[in-house]
């Protein structure tokens, strides 16, 4: 091979490198989140990438809740109502429910992180995937039992985002 030929080759896989370190992770946005016994929306999760050492990982914080007339009440600006099972009773929006997820290739899920049931202050292990674009299925589970909900992708994500480029889950125990 020519030095030209090696030169080409070379910045060709610097371009690919580069392209695939910055690339986001998967499924990294707003969700919300649906009430298994009444079937209405019950908060906005909002999935987030962070550096963990070397390795970026996706964590998600809650953003806003719903009231049970389906509309939102709380919200960064407006945060009532409070996590009273969960240590330091914090507010329900800010609170960190999923972290340490890392993304497996093959499997096409992330796996190995916790999620934690705000409501009773439960932390148990996670899985999330997609089968269809659009809906998130996030599984909190210890050993092979579990409870596997279905959150829904927000269409309108400028509405309650936040900026969450120096975002580093808080973990309560």
């Amino acid at each position: 091979m020519d030095h030209s030929m090696n030169k080409f080759l070379m910045g060709i896989m610097c371009v690919f490198l580069s392209g695939a370190a910055s690339a986001a992770l998967p499924f990294a946005d707003l969700y919300q989140t649906i009430d298994d016994k009444t079937g209405n929306p019950k908060s906005i999760v909002q999935l987030y990438e962070y550096q963990d050492g070397d390795d970026m990982k996706l964590a998600g914080r809650i953003v806003a809740l719903y009231g049970a007339d389906g509309q939102v009440t709380d919200t960064p600006r407006n945060a009532v109502r409070v996590a009273e099972n969960v240590p330091g009773a914090p507010k329900y929006v800010g609170l960190d429910i999923i972290w340490d997820m890392e993304w497996d290739r093959d499997e096409n899920r992330y796996e190995d992180g916790k999620i934690m049931d705000p409501q009773s202050g439960k932390v148990y292990s996670s899985l999330l995937w997609q089968d269809v674009p659009g809906h998130l299925n996030v599984r909190g589970k210890i050993g092979p039992f579990g409870r596997t909900q279905h959150w829904v992708e927000i269409t309108d994500p400028a509405s309650y985002k936040q900026d969450s480029k120096n975002w580093t889950p808080i973990i309560r125990k």
